[in-house]
């Protein structure tokens, strides 16, 4: 793990990272592979620029074999709004960027930033969706439930989801991405503790 200080923040890059970005890149040398990585820095730009403009600046933020991780101190935020607004960050500059792109004619671009932004609002404990409803659940006053809740709705969002992209990629329609992330999240929700 490569550690080091960027604006006072401190970041950790995993070895599996670069190594897996070149794989990517490698292996779909197209433009879709590079419009998926500048789409998801875009993403994790937008969750960043929501923390520094609400004054809560992360703790650590850590590229690794799934993506970007971003940690707060949780003295810094204060209150499930911001959090809401934190979370949403990411998906709004998605959802900005995909019509800006259309009316550009990058299309494929178009639709790789609508998909980002559609598939992080699922209701899943590990996705912005999941961390929204479980402020929102919060907010109307059950956070002693608002965890178990968030975990049966992530099942059932997701248990379908690994089965159907498994079917995918048995009928030869899909190239198991949608498979790994799905099985992945998927797990999440019964290995990962709960905030």
């Amino acid at each position: 793990m490569l550690e080091g200080r960027v604006a006072g923040v401190r970041c950790r890059v995993s070895l599996l990272f670069p190594a897996l970005l070149t794989g990517l890149l490698l292996a779909q040398a197209d433009s879709l592979a590079v419009s998926c990585v500048l789409a998801s820095v875009m993403h994790e730009g937008g969750h960043l620029l929501a923390m520094l403009a609400l004054g809560c600046p992360p703790r650590v933020c850590t590229l690794g074999a799934f993506g970007m991780r971003i940690e707060m101190d949780a003295a810094r935020l204060v209150g499930y709004h911001r959090n809401i607004l934190i979370s949403f960050a990411g998906p709004l500059v998605n959802l900005v960027a995909t019509p800006l792109l259309g009316a550009c004619g990058c299309v494929p671009a178009a639709v790789v930033h609508l998909t980002l932004a559609v598939f992080n609002l699922l209701p899943a404990a590990a996705l912005d969706g999941g961390q929204i409803l479980r402020c929102l659940f919060c907010l109307l006053g059950k956070e002693a439930r608002a965890d178990q809740w968030l975990r049966v709705l992530s099942a059932t969002v997701l248990l379908p989801l690994a089965v159907w992209s498994f079917w995918l990629f048995l009928s030869g329609c899909g190239n198991g991405t949608l498979l790994i992330v799905s099985g992945y999240l998927t797990a999440l929700i019964f290995f990962h503790p709960q905030n």
